[in-house]
Protein backbone atom coordinates (compact mmCIF):
# COMPACT_ATOMS: atom_id res chain seq x y z
CA UNK A 1 0.00 0.00 0.00
CA UNK A 2 1.18 3.36 -1.00
CA UNK A 3 1.84 6.34 1.70
CA UNK A 4 -0.25 9.02 1.25
CA UNK A 5 0.55 12.33 2.49
CA UNK A 6 -2.40 14.92 2.81
CA UNK A 7 -2.08 18.70 2.98
CA UNK A 8 -4.71 20.80 3.92
CA UNK A 9 -4.82 24.74 4.48
CA UNK A 10 -5.71 26.06 8.13
CA UNK A 11 -8.32 28.69 8.32
CA UNK A 12 -7.80 31.69 9.83
CA UNK A 13 -9.85 30.45 12.52
CA UNK A 14 -8.08 27.12 13.48
CA UNK A 15 -4.99 29.19 13.31
CA UNK A 16 -6.08 31.37 16.11
CA UNK A 17 -7.38 27.97 18.27
CA UNK A 18 -3.50 27.01 17.87
CA UNK A 19 -2.44 30.05 18.47
CA UNK A 20 -4.11 30.16 22.06
CA UNK A 21 -1.75 27.01 22.65
CA UNK A 22 1.07 28.50 24.59
CA UNK A 23 4.41 26.30 22.84
CA UNK A 24 2.40 26.91 19.52
CA UNK A 25 2.18 30.83 19.77
CA UNK A 26 6.25 31.43 20.75
CA UNK A 27 7.28 30.30 17.72
CA UNK A 28 6.53 33.51 15.07
CA UNK A 29 7.63 34.90 11.89
CA UNK A 30 9.59 38.16 13.20
CA UNK A 31 11.72 39.45 10.28
CA UNK A 32 12.09 39.48 6.60
CA UNK A 33 15.39 38.36 5.85
CA UNK A 34 15.07 40.49 2.45
CA UNK A 35 13.82 44.07 3.76
CA UNK A 36 14.65 43.66 7.48
CA UNK A 37 10.89 44.12 8.36
CA UNK A 38 9.81 43.55 11.75
CA UNK A 39 6.48 43.52 12.31
CA UNK A 40 2.80 41.46 11.46
CA UNK A 41 3.27 38.89 9.20
CA UNK A 42 0.48 37.47 7.03
CA UNK A 43 0.95 33.43 7.71
CA UNK A 44 -0.55 30.21 6.07
CA UNK A 45 -0.80 26.87 7.60
CA UNK A 46 -1.07 23.79 6.75
CA UNK A 47 -2.10 20.23 8.30
CA UNK A 48 0.39 17.28 7.36
CA UNK A 49 -1.38 13.72 7.59
CA UNK A 50 0.39 10.78 6.74
CA UNK A 51 4.10 12.12 7.31
CA UNK A 52 6.32 8.89 7.57
CA UNK A 53 9.69 10.63 8.19
CA UNK A 54 12.17 13.44 7.66
CA UNK A 55 12.46 12.19 4.09
CA UNK A 56 8.88 13.43 2.85
CA UNK A 57 10.45 17.19 3.59
CA UNK A 58 11.55 17.89 0.25
CA UNK A 59 8.79 15.97 -1.16
CA UNK A 60 6.78 18.57 0.26
CA UNK A 61 8.23 21.50 0.37
CA UNK A 62 8.15 20.94 -3.77
CA UNK A 63 4.52 20.28 -3.36
CA UNK A 64 4.12 24.00 -1.93
CA UNK A 65 6.39 25.39 -4.11
CA UNK A 66 4.44 23.80 -7.07
CA UNK A 67 0.84 24.01 -5.62
CA UNK A 68 0.91 27.17 -3.68
CA UNK A 69 3.52 29.76 -4.78
CA UNK A 70 5.61 29.17 -1.19
CA UNK A 71 9.21 28.85 -1.60
CA UNK A 72 10.39 29.38 1.83
CA UNK A 73 8.70 27.30 5.16
CA UNK A 74 9.17 25.89 8.34
CA UNK A 75 8.35 22.73 9.75
CA UNK A 76 6.51 22.58 13.18
CA UNK A 77 4.12 20.60 15.33
CA UNK A 78 1.76 20.93 18.05
CA UNK A 79 3.07 17.65 19.94
CA UNK A 80 0.73 15.78 18.28
CA UNK A 81 0.38 16.96 14.37
CA UNK A 82 3.02 17.64 11.85
CA UNK A 83 2.70 21.14 10.21
CA UNK A 84 4.63 23.05 7.61
CA UNK A 85 3.77 27.08 8.17
CA UNK A 86 4.85 30.35 5.68
CA UNK A 87 4.81 34.01 6.30
CA UNK A 88 4.49 36.96 3.84
CA UNK A 89 6.10 40.31 4.33
CA UNK A 90 3.78 43.14 3.76
CA UNK A 91 6.38 45.34 3.01
CA UNK A 92 8.28 43.84 0.31
CA UNK A 93 6.05 40.52 -0.17
CA UNK A 94 8.82 38.69 -0.36
CA UNK A 95 8.37 35.03 1.86
CA UNK A 96 11.87 35.19 2.64
CA UNK A 97 10.70 35.66 6.72
CA UNK A 98 12.36 34.19 9.13
CA UNK A 99 11.00 32.45 12.14
CA UNK A 100 12.37 32.24 16.03
CA UNK A 101 10.93 32.07 19.29
CA UNK A 102 9.27 35.38 21.01
CA UNK A 103 11.69 37.35 23.67
CA UNK A 104 8.95 36.22 26.24
CA UNK A 105 9.09 32.51 25.67
CA UNK A 106 12.84 32.99 26.08
CA UNK A 107 12.94 34.54 28.78
CA UNK A 108 10.55 32.23 30.34
CA UNK A 109 12.61 29.14 29.70
CA UNK A 110 15.78 30.42 30.68
CA UNK A 111 14.11 31.55 34.08
CA UNK A 112 13.20 28.21 34.46
CA UNK A 113 16.29 26.65 33.71
CA UNK A 114 17.58 28.67 36.15
CA UNK A 115 15.79 27.60 38.86
CA UNK A 116 16.31 23.72 37.90
CA UNK A 117 19.96 24.68 38.17
CA UNK A 118 19.62 26.32 41.67
CA UNK A 119 17.58 23.58 43.25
Amino acid sequence: MKNIIRVRELSDLEIEKLDRRKGFRDFRPVECADCSFKGTFRRRLFLIEGLRDESDRGILRLNMKLNHGIEHCVFRTDGKREFIETAFCPECHSNTVIFDITPDALIKAIKKLNKKSFK
